[in-house]
């Protein structure tokens, strides 16, 4: 056999035998980046529920007129953590004992003194308006003067003669770690869509 011919057919053995391997390696390669797109897709979507938005459903009466009973609403954490808990902002809350999230108004926050005389609620001796304007049937609580320390924050059902919330001893006063988020925009009944105020 010629030295030519010999060449060719190494060259035609290692050109056949050098083309499976990268038909596997684009297969492999292909499977490869599969999976990465998979496990990326699924840990920024926990990451999306873990730190940044939640949907929660309401239970029971306490807000109704503002979220009524199994409406489901978007639960912002980003917005927690960014701007912090303020006044009539309306948080999602979760005690450890808690079986499921307890919606409400802050009415007061950090510093304030709370009381509630007459019907009427006072935070720090001023009248605070309600957004119902119902005359506040059970102070609890409230009926004494209420000093709010470090992370504190009074909460109010908007429908607050049927709310149990920081009046009372089930909710009591709550802490900025059992705040979960701010309640952002309603989602569910789809006909209702809209932002929460």
């Amino acid at each position: 056999m010629s030295s030519d011919r010999k060449k060719n057919i190494t060259k035609f053995t290692l050109r056949k035998e050098g083309t499976k391997p990268k038909k596997k390696n684009k297969k492999l390669r292909k499977i490869e980046q599969m999976i990465i797109l998979v496990a990326s897709a699924l840990v920024l979507g926990y990451a999306f529920v873990v730190f940044m938005f939640q949907t929660v459903e309401m239970v029971g009466p306490s807000m109704q007129g503002t979220i009524n009973d199994g409406e489901t609403v978007v639960v912002s954490k980003i917005g927690k953590l960014l701007h912090g808990v303020n006044k009539n902002d309306v948080v999602a809350v979760k005690k450890s004992k808690d079986k499921y999230y307890s919606i409400k108004r802050v009415v007061a926050v950090p510093g304030d003194k709370v009381k509630i005389n007459g019907g009427r609620l006072y935070i720090n001796n001023e009248l605070y308006e309600l957004k119902s304007g119902d005359i506040i049937v059970n102070p609890g609580k409230a009926s004494s003067e209420i000093e709010l320390q470090d992370n504190e924050y009074f909460l109010l059902g908007d429908n607050v003669n049927n709310s149990d919330d920081s009046r009372f001893s089930n909710m009591g006063i709550v802490q900025k770690t059992d705040i979960t988020g701010i309640v952002i925009y309603r989602i569910k009944p789809w006909s209702k869509r809209s932002t929460i105020k």
